[in-house]
C-alpha cells in the first residue's frame, strides 16, 4: 500500500468501529494517528540537523486540543532556535508534502520564541497558541517556549480578546428574542455550537491554569453537574461533526436537511428512511444545545456580578425574596428560593409575574434555580386551580407575554404546565422554509405578539387590526398550541384542536373562550391556504369563509395570527405579495360582515351546525380522500349525534374514526364494543364505542381505577343505540406515560364487565399501586356539591368537592345513575388529596335537571360517600 494512503486507511478502519463511541475519544484517536505519522516523518528527515540546531514541532488549535475530525486542517508550529533556512525548508517541505499527498490540509508557521511575540495581534492566532501541544523534536526547546512565551503572554492581549469574546457571547446569549435552535445548524459557528463553548474555555484559560473543559467545574459559579452537561454537549457536537465529515467527504460543519438522515443513521439512531430516526437525533442535539445555552448564560452573569461593587439589593415580591443588580434579578443573597414544598407552585408562578411586572432582565442563576425547581412540578401543579389562575393572569397582562412564556419554556415550567406544548420541545420541522424547531418557531411568534403589544410591530395596518382585538390572551394560548399537533402524523391542525379543547377545560376557560381557542388552533392555516390557492374575490368563497369564521372578532384574531405565524417561519417567507393577498382576504371578509342583513347571523345555532357539517365534508374529501356521497353521510351522522356539541368539540379526524367504529359494530352482531387508545402529551386518550351497553361508563371508570390510573376528563355522546365515550387518563404521577400492558389489562377487564363475566364492584375500590401521599384528615376537607343551570340551556353542571379516594368518580356516577340521569361531559381535577370534579347532567330526555327535590337528594347522597363504602347490586338502566 502506498504510504500516502496510510492516513486515510487508518482513519477509515478507526471510524468503521467508532460510530457510537464518545466524540472526543474518536477525535483523540484521529489525532493520535496524525501524530504517529508526523513523528515518523520527522524522524526520517531530522538527521540533517547538527548539534545545537533544535526544532520542536508543536500542534496548535483544534489539533493541539486533540479534537481532529476526518477533514480538519492540521495546524503546526515549527519552533526553532535559529536553524538555517535551507534546513528548515527541507524539513517543512518533507512533513507538509507528506500530509498534502495524504489529502490533508496543513496550516503551518515557522518561528523562534522571540518571533512568536510578533504574531499575537490576531485573535484566531492567539486562541490557537493557547492550545499548544508538544509533538516531536526538542523537548527542551518546548519547555523554554512555555516558560518564556506561553507563561509571559502580554496581559493586554488577553484582556482585549476576552472583552471581544465576552461581547460576542453576550450578543448571542443575552439578546432576547433571538432563536437558539435552528433547523440546519452549523455545528461549529452557530449559536450554542462548538465555537461558543471554546470561547468560554479560552476566556477562562487565559486567566486561570485550567487544562481542559472539565476544569471549568472548579469555578464557583457552576453547580454540580453543570459542567458535566456542558462536556456531554461538547462531546455530542464533536461526534456529530465527525459523522458530517465522513458523510460529506470534506470539511463541512453545516448540518443540512438532506444530510441529517444519513448522519442520524451513521450515529446509530436507526434507518435513515424512517422519520423517527432524524427526530431522535435532532432532539438530542437540541437538548445538548439548550444545556450549552444555560451554562454560558450563567457564566456571563457571573462576570457581570463580579464587576458590580457590593452584592445585589434584596427585595420582596408578595412574600418571595429576590435580589437585583441594576436591572437584572438574581436569587436572594441569603436563603434558598422554592425551598418550601407547600408554596413551591405559587412561588414559581409569582416569580414569573414579578419578572413581567418589573421588566427585570433575568440572570442565569435565577433561571437555573427555576429549572432545578421544575423537577418537582407534578400532576398536581398542572391541575392546580391557583396555578392555572396565575397563568391566565400572566396571559391577560399585555406586557411581555411572549418574553415570559419563553422564560417559562426555557426553565421547563411551561412544559410542566402545558405538556401539550412541552411535547414540541426540540421537535424538528423537516421543511426548507422552516428555519427553526416547533418550540423556537412558536416563541418567535410570541415575540411578534410582544411587539404588537408595545406598538412596535413593523406593519402598521396589522397593528391597527390588533388594537381592535379582544381576548388576546386566547390568541397567546392559540399561538402556544397552533403547531402542537405536529408531534403526530396527519393533519396537525385537527389534532391541535383536540388538544385545545382539553387544555381549555383544564385551565377552566369558559365554553365561549374554549371554542375560540379551538377555532384559532384548528383554522390557523386556513387564511394562508385560501389566499394562496383560491380566488379570494369569489363572493361564494368569501361567504363560506365568513360562515366558518362566524364573526368579525374571530376574523381579526385569525388574521393577526396568520401574519405573525407566517413571519416567524423563516427569513423572507412573509413577502409583500403574501401580506397583500392576506389583507385582501381579510378586507373582503370584513365587508361581508359589515354588509350582512340585520337578521342574518353567521354560524350561530342551527346555521353553525350546518356550517360545521360543510367544513367536515370539505375535510373528508380533501384530507381523507372520501368521495362526496360518503362524506355527506358522515356529516349527517355527526349532525345527529347527541348532544349537539359533538360537532363543535370533536375533531373531524375523530368524527371519521367514530363513524367507522359504529359502521363496524353495525355489521358485527356478536361484537358490542370497540376499544382504542392514543398517546397524547399529557395523558392517554381512551375511546370506547359500544352498542346497547348503558352501564359502559361505570365499567370504564372501574377499569381505570383498578389499574391505579387517574381519570382526568371524559366526554360522552350517543347515536341511536350506540354510545361514544372519550376518556383522558394519566398515571399516578400525571406523566401520561402509561405502559401498554396496563391499557391492555384495562381493556380486558372492560370487556369482561360489559359481558357480565366480572362484577365491577369487585375491582372498583382496590388500589393496585402504593400511593405515597398522606391522606388529608377528613375534618379539614370542606365537602360540597353545587348545581348550576345558568351556563347551558340543556345541561345542569354539578360541581363536586370531595376528599380524593379510590374509585371516587365511579362512586359519584353510581349515585347519578341511580336517579335516572345522564352524564355528557366530565372534568376531573385533583389538588393534593382534594378532588374538584364537574359533571354535566341531563335528564333521560336530554334536558336540564330542574327538580329541586331530586337535586337535594342527589347532593345528600354524594356528600355521604365514604372511602370504606362498598356499593352492591347492579343498576337497572
Amino acid at each position: 500500500m502506498p504510504l500516502e494512503l496510510d492516513i486515510s486507511y487508518s482513519f477509515q478502519r478507526l471510524l468503521e468501529k467508532s460510530r457510537t463511541v464518545s466524540g472526543r475519544l474518536v477525535s483523540r484517536q484521529l489525532t493520535f494517528i496524525i501524530d504517529s505519522f508526523l513523528r515518523s516523518r520527522f524522524e526520517k528527515v531530522s538527521g540533517i540537523l547538527k548539534k545545537g540546531e533544535e526544532i520542536a514541532i508543536i500542534a496548535l488549535g483544534g489539533y493541539g486540543r486533540m479534537e481532529m475530525a476526518p477533514h480538519s486542517d492540521v495546524d503546526i508550529l515549527y519552533l526553532h532556535n535559529g536553524v538555517p533556512d535551507a534546513k528548515l525548508s527541507q524539513i517543512i517541505s518533507s512533513v507538509n508534502t507528506f500530509f498534502y499527498d495524504s489529502g490533508k490540509e496543513v496550516g503551518h508557521t515557522c518561528r523562534t520564541i522571540k518571533e512568536s511575540f510578533r504574531y499575537l495581534d490576531d485573535m484566531s492566532s492567539f486562541h490557537a497558541i493557547l492550545d499548544s501541544r508538544f509533538l516531536v523534536g526538542s523537548k527542551e526547546l518546548f519547555k523554554k517556549y512555555k516558560t518564556e512565551f506561553l507563561d509571559k503572554l502580554p496581559v493586554k492581549y488577553a484582556t482585549r480578546y476576552n472583552e471581544a469574546k465576552e461581547g460576542q457571547l453576550s450578543e448571542r446569549f443575552l439578546r432576547e428574542g433571538r432563536p437558539i435552535l435552528l433547523s440546519e445548524p452549523n455545528l461549529k459557528t452557530d449559536i450554542c455550537g462548538l465555537r461558543d463553548i471554546q470561547y468560554l474555555y479560552w476566556r477562562e484559560k487565559s486567566v486561570s491554569p485550567i487544562q481542559s473543559l472539565g476544569g471549568l467545574a472548579l469555578l464557583p459559579v457552576f453547580q454540580s453537574g453543570e459542567i458535566q452537561a456542558l462536556e456531554e454537549a461538547y462531546d455530542f457536537l464533536v461526534r456529530a461533526r465527525i459523522a458530517l465529515h465522513v458523510i460529506s467527504g470534506r470539511k463541512n460543519d453545516r448540518l443540512d436537511l438532506n444530510l441529517q438522515p444519513e448522519v442520524a443513521e451513521y450515529l446509530g439512531f436507526g434507518k435513515k428512511e424512517e422519520l423517527q430516526t432524524v427526530e431522535k437525533f435532532m432532539n438530542i442535539l437540541y437538548s445538548h444545545q439548550k444545556n450549552v445555552f444555560f451554562t454560558i448564560r450563567l457564566y456571563l452573569d457571573s462576570i457581570m456580578e463580579s464587576r458590580k461593587s457590593g452584592s445585589g439589593k434584596d427585595f420582596t415580591y408578595e412574600g418571595v425574596r429576590f435580589s437585583h443588580i441594576e436591572n437584572t434579578v438574581f436569587p436572594p443573597n441569603e436563603g434558598n428560593l422554592f425551598a418550601d414544598p407547600h408554596t413551591i407552585y405559587k412561588d414559581i408562578l409569582l416569580t414569573f409575574r414579578m419578572i413581567q411586572e418589573t421588566g427585570f432582565r433575568v440572570s442565569g442563576s435565577l433561571l437555573s434555580e427555576i429549572r432545578f425547581a421544575s423537577h418537582f412540578l407534578d400532576d398536581d401543579f398542572r391541575y392546580s386551580a391557583e396555578v392555572n389562575g396565575e397563568f391566565l393572569n400572566i396571559l391577560r397582562n399585555p406586557k411581555d407575554r411572549g418574553r415570559i412564556l419563553k422564560l417559562m419554556h426555557e426553565c421547563q415550567v411551561l412544559g410542566a404546565l402545558l405538556p401539550e406544548f412541552g411535547a414540541c420541545t426540540n421537535f424538528p420541522l423537516f421543511s426548507y422554509h422552516h428555519e427553526f424547531t416547533v418550540d423556537e418557531h412558536t416563541l418567535l411568534i410570541l415575540h411578534e405578539l410582544d411587539l404588537l403589544d408595545k406598538k412596535e410591530f413593523e406593519d402598521k395596518d396589522i397593528s391597527l387590526v390588533y388594537e381592535e382585538c379582544l381576548k388576546t390572551e386566547i390568541l397567546a394560548l392559540a399561538i402556544l398550541l397552533h403547531d402542537a399537533g405536529k408531534v403526530k402524523e396527519g393533519d396537525h391542525s385537527e389534532y391541535g384542536a383536540e388538544l385545545a379543547v382539553s387544555v381549555g377545560s383544564r385551565l377552566g376557560l369558559s365554553e365561549e373562550d374554549t371554542d375560540l381557542f379551538r377555532f384559532l388552533v384548528e383554522k390557523h392555516i386556513l387564511m394562508s391556504e385560501l389566499s394562496s390557492k383560491r380566488d379570494i374575490s369569489d363572493k361564494v368563497l368569501i361567504r363560506n369563509f365568513a360562515r366558518t369564521v362566524a364573526n368579525a372578532e374571530r376574523l381579526k384574531l385569525l388574521y393577526v395570527l396568520t401574519v405573525i405565524d407566517t413571519k416567524s417561519v423563516g427569513s423572507n417567507v412573509l413577502t409583500n405579495w403574501k401580506k397583500a393577498i392576506l389583507n385582501v382576504l381579510y378586507e373582503n371578509t370584513m365587508d361581508a360582515f359589515r354588509n350582512k342583513r340585520p337578521d342574518e347571523e353567521y354560524a350561530h345555532g342551527e346555521e353553525e351546525r350546518i356550517a360545521l357539517c360543510k367544513d367536515l365534508v370539505v375535510y373528508l374529501t380533501e384530507k381523507e380522500g372520501q368521495d362526496t356521497k360518503m362524506a355527506k353521510s358522515i356529516a349527517s351522522f355527526a349532525y345527529s349525534v347527541m348532544p349537539q356539541s359533538f360537532l363543535k368539540t370533536v375533531s373531524n379526524r375523530k368524527i371519521l374514526k367514530h363513524f367507522k367504529a359504529i359502521a363496524i359494530l353495525s355489521q358485527e352482531e356478536k361484537n358490542d364494543l370497540l376499544f382504542d387508545s392514543e398517546q397524547d402529551p399529557a395523558f392517554v386518550t381512551v375511546e370506547a364505542v359500544s352498542r346497547n351497553i348503558p352501564e359502559i361508563l361505570l365499567d370504564l371508570c372501574c377499569s381505570v381505577s383498578s389499574e391505579g390510573l387517574s381519570l382526568v376528563g371524559m366526554q360522552s355522546y350517543a347515536h341511536g343505540e350506540f354510545q361514544i365515550h372519550i376518556l383522558q387518563i394519566t398515571d399516578s404521577q400525571g406523566s401520561g406515560n402509561i405502559p401498554p400492558e396496563k391499557i391492555s389489562r384495562m381493556e380486558g377487564k372492560l370487556r369482561l364487565m360489559a359481558s357480565g363475566q366480572l362484577q365491577r364492584d369487585k375491582i372498583a375500590f382496590e388500589r393496585t399501586e402504593w400511593n405515597p401521599r398522606k391522606t388529608i384528615p377528613e375534618s379539614i376537607v370542606n365537602r360540597s356539591v353545587r348545581f348550576s343551570n345558568e351556563d347551558l340551556t340543556d345541561t345542569t353542571i354539578m360541581e363536586v368537592r370531595m376528599p380524593d379516594m379510590v374509585g371516587l368518580v365511579y362512586r359519584i356516577l353510581r349515585k347519578v345513575f341511580e336517579f335516572g340521569l345522564k352524564v355528557s361531559y366530565l372534568k376531573v381535577s385533583t389538588s393534593a388529596d382534594y378532588a374538584y370534579d364537574s359533571f354535566y347532567l341531563q335528564t333521560a330526555e336530554g334536558e336540564q335537571v330542574k327538580d329541586p327535590e331530586l337535586l337535594r337528594s342527589l347532593e345528600a347522597r354524594i356528600l355521604r360517600i365514604q372511602p370504606e363504602e362498598r356499593m352492591t347490586g347492579e343498576l337497572v338502566f
